[in-house]
């Protein structure tokens, strides 16, 4: 047995994300998707130049369950660098890459044929992983969202002298603060799972890099989805095994990703839509990112005025910011956003759908109704937003 090995722990790289409805120059398609699949580029590049022994993805490879061909393309020309470099690499499905309906296929079932030397484990049971590291001692418990969805609860199983790795994806309890909304589809993960007898705990789909339980670590996103991520680190983690029982080692590696700044809010208290944009833009100024998206809150504005403003900004900030969000008049920018504040395009309405059963659990719904209600109209929601999102021709091609 080698006295130490590496491992590579990747996560929500969330392929095939869209917003803004702004085109990268060179190829026309939606910048945001480029963004994405850029910051998994640079991973890969970056894991390269480590020589690191293994490499896990814990979930949330596509941002939807039917990622586009060109999606598909990178994703596969991307893990076929993995490939030739010999590298054996495990892919766990999360939440936004299993499908709600269980007969209804994944993408997961194709890239089974496109990389055959990767593993992936996407359906809705969990395995153990020994024969894809035979020379590393190496005991994979890989967990997929869907087999978190099952009746029977997954328990934590480990080899003995071996060196024990789980990798699940979903939220550890007690890291988001009380009254945040989960996500639709989400899993809180059973504390009896994450036994600190594993060697090392690789999760995914918090996009925060954290260290959540004992030998439990949240690798972190590879780019910000939205303005919840504005505190984010994206990048990966490189972990470090010695022998079985040994606390791991984990080394967050930090990579370029597309800036997100707030802006000091403005007030607007007897001015004109001009003045309150020229206070904006003046900020503006200062940043020298031109590739940043900058989020403000104008308060204290008559409509007529914030409109104004509002036309102005859209006209001129260009020059100084690659996006400008101006926050509604409701929002608070030390709360949680909604996911209008996120994209800056419409609300998620799944997300609203969330809230407002939970808002009417316990006097309105029994927690059974509340949670097959939940389901089936999130469901319904899902492939109703799936089929209205269906890319143009022209956008799913491969070039």
């Amino acid at each position: 047995m080698s006295e130490s090995i590496r491992i590579a722990h990747i996560t929500d790289t969330h392929l095939g994300f869209r917003a803004l409805s702004k085109s990268d120059p060179e190829t026309g398609r939606n910048q945001r998707t480029v963004d994405f699949e850029k910051a998994l580029e640079r991973a890969i590049d970056d894991i390269l130049s480590h020589d690191v022994d293994a490499i896990i993805h814990a979930g949330d490879v596509f941002h939807h369950t039917r990622p586009t061909w060109q999606t598909l393309r990178h994703f596969i020309q991307q893990f076929r660098r993995l490939e030739k470099a010999g590298i054996p690499t495990l892919v766990i499905a999360g939440n936004h890459d299993t499908p709600r309906i269980r007969t209804g296929g994944s993408a997961y079932s194709v890239l089974e044929l496109a990389l055959p030397e990767i593993r992936f484990v996407a359906e809705y049971e969990d395995i153990h992983e020994v024969g894809l590291f035979p020379d590393l001692n190496l005991h994979v418990h890989a967990i997929p969202h869907g087999a978190l969805t099952n009746d029977d609860p997954v328990m934590p199983y480990l080899l003995s002298g071996k060196r024990n790795v789980l990798v699940c994806h979903g939220m550890v309890p007690g890291i988001l603060d009380p009254g945040v909304s989960a996500e639709p589809g989400e899993r809180v993960l059973n504390t009896s799972l994450l036994t600190p007898d594993f060697d090392y705990i690789a999760l995914g789909h918090y996009h925060l890099h954290m260290e959540a339980v004992t030998k439990g670590w949240y690798a972190g996103s590879t780019e910000r989805t939205g303005w919840g991520d504005r505190d984010c680190s994206p990048g990966y983690c490189i972990v470090q095994l010695d022998s079985p029982g040994d606390l791991p080692r984990v080394e967050h590696i930090d990579l370029p990703a597309r800036p997100m700044i707030d802006l000091k809010p403005v007030y607007g208290d007897g001015l004109r839509g001009r003045d309150i944009a020229d206070k904006v833009l003046q900020q503006l100024r200062t940043l020298d990112a031109p590739d940043a998206m900058a989020r403000i809150a104008i308060r204290n504005t008559d409509r007529s005025d914030r409109r104004e403003a509002e036309s102005i900004l859209k006209r001129e900030c260009s020059e100084y910011v690659w996006h400008l969000f101006i926050a509604s008049e409701r929002s608070i920018l030390d709360t949680n956003e909604t996911e209008t504040e996120r994209s800056g395009e419409f609300p998620d309405l799944r997300q609203l759908f969330a809230t407002f059963v939970e808002s009417r659990k316990g006097t309105h719904f029994n927690d059974e109704f509340a949670t097959e209600f939940l389901e089936r109209g999130d469901r319904a929601l899902s492939d109703a937003l799936l089929a209205q999102e269906a890319p143009a021709p022209e956008e799913d091609a491969v070039s």
